[in-house]
């Protein structure tokens, strides 16, 4: 069957249970997921899908070809890898993602240097928190941060780029003032009150949190002085309207890896990309690790 496409489409509202998930996990939006589906089942002159109030369910159709589509979507993704790993060109797509964080406040100018010297590479730079699939080349490399003491999938090529440090963080005080009031925790999803460790020179805190769903949020928060909030280490320590908290430890929170899959690793676009973001992770392990300069001042 010649359509691959409509084949992934099926297979993500399948997953993601919704057309606007799929969209979102493809890619592409509402109206072109629908007009696949429509199509696919024209194909097959058979319904796949039961529209239902909380979404799609597959029918008893949908079923019995999900696990054949998603082994022709596998096989279909295996071949794209293998030609992709043969072009040794300097033109063409290349995705990466990385953390927001990583992107804005530590390889943009790489990504532009990289940019500039190779104008012929296509490159895709897929800014998320979520964790992108390489066997399935929804990205090329991939800059993770793999938390604790976890270590990739076996099936990835990478190598550990250096440890991921995080500190709480909160405005500088302006001791002219006075008695700065409570701040309140600032606190991430499923995220609880610090409890190994209380903040020291007669800094006080609120009882009640304030609950974000994402990291810029929070510290856009604490840069106006609602609260103090976990950050990571070289986004805090370098933000001048903020301080450690006086007796924040610093903690090690994962390892930071730089991964591809092991069919596209030596392709030459991946290879060159690799070694510019290598290359700058070692002028900045230490910003990521949160080790402060000597003279630098860790106190509100």
């Amino acid at each position: 069957m010649d359509h691959w496409n409509e084949l992934r489409m099926f297979l993500a509202v399948a997953k993601g249970g919704t057309v606007r998930a799929a969209a979102d996990a493809l890619q592409l939006n509402h109206a072109t997921v629908l007009r696949g589906i429509a199509r696919l089942e024209q194909r097959l002159k058979t319904k796949l899908f039961d529209k239902l109030p909380s979404g799609y369910r597959l029918t008893s159709a949908g079923t019995d070809i999900v696990d054949l589509a998603a082994q022709m979507s596998e096989a279909s993704t295996k071949i794209e890898g293998r030609i992709f790993a043969r072009d040794q060109s300097v033109s063409g797509p290349l995705r990466l993602t990385l953390p927001i964080s990583f992107a804005t406040d530590l390889l943009m100018e790489t990504l532009t240097d990289f940019r500039s010297s190779y104008p012929d590479i296509a490159l895709e730079i897929i800014g998320t928190g979520t964790v992108a699939n390489l066997s399935n080349r929804e990205a090329d490399v991939a800059l993770r941060v793999v938390l604790g003491d976890g270590s990739p999938p076996d099936n990835l090529y990478g190598s550990r780029l250096c440890a991921f440090s995080t500190a709480y963080y909160a405005r500088r005080l302006d001791r002219t003032k006075g008695i700065a009031p409570p701040l309140a925790w600032l606190l991430g999803p499923g995220e609880d009150v610090p409890s190994d460790w209380a903040p020291r020179d007669s800094f006080r805190s609120a009882e009640v949190p304030v609950r974000f769903s994402e990291m810029r949020s929070r510290l856009y928060a604490a840069r106006a002085g609602m609260g103090m909030t976990s950050l990571p280490c070289f986004v805090g320590d370098a933000d001048p309207l903020l301080s450690r908290v006086p007796g924040s430890p610093v903690k090690h929170t994962g390892d930071v890896w730089l991964l591809t899959h092991v069919d596209t690793r030596q392709t030459l676009r991946v290879r060159l990309l690799c070694e510019r973001i290598r290359h700058t992770m070692r002028t900045v392990a230490a910003k990521v690790e949160g080790r402060m300069d000597a003279g630098m001042n860790d106190q509100l």
